[in-house]
């Protein structure tokens, strides 16, 4: 009895050390500053925090090859908020990068970050970490209520 119920409190132990752990979304995963990111957390091999991989094709082997390094890898499309809103449901962070390059257009950009803010938004995530290829500095500065503009309300 007392083996078993040793077992049974080791497994309590490992769950609750798994719920300490912050669930961080990484978008784009499978690519270069996603899976850079995934790299990264992976080698650290931190108990603080665990990985849920975003990809928009997790058939791919490129998304296949992430199993065993992340909790979870899951399908989501920045053009879509609702499954941005599911991917993002239960994460403490989410890493938010556009994929500028499939579309090359500064304005679809945007939107795919808004719909992003969104998701998150509704999702409850503390800390956003975005990365967008077009330098936005002169578009921000340019922007007569840049003053009211509040971060993830």
């Amino acid at each position: 009895k007392t083996h078993r119920y040793h077992n049974i409190v080791h497994k309590n132990k490992m769950a609750d050390a798994t719920e300490n752990r912050k669930l961080i979304a990484v978008m784009g995963a499978t690519g270069l500053q996603g899976g850079a990111l995934v790299k990264a957390f992976h080698q650290l091999g931190t108990e603080n925090f665990e990985v849920r991989a975003i990809t928009r094709d997790p058939k791919k082997e490129s998304a296949k090859s992430l199993v065993g390094k992340v909790k979870e890898v899951i399908k989501a499309d920045g053009d879509n908020e609702e499954s941005m809103v599911k991917a993002f449901e239960g994460c403490y962070g989410a890493f938010i990068v556009s994929n500028w390059w499939e579309h090359l257009d500064v304005r679809h950009e945007m939107k795919t970050l808004r719909a992003c803010k969104e998701a998150a938004k509704k999702a409850g995530v503390k800390h956003v970490v975005l990365s967008g290829l077009e330098d936005s500095r002169k578009f921000v500065n340019n922007a007569e209520n840049k003053d009211t503009w509040k971060v993830l309300d």
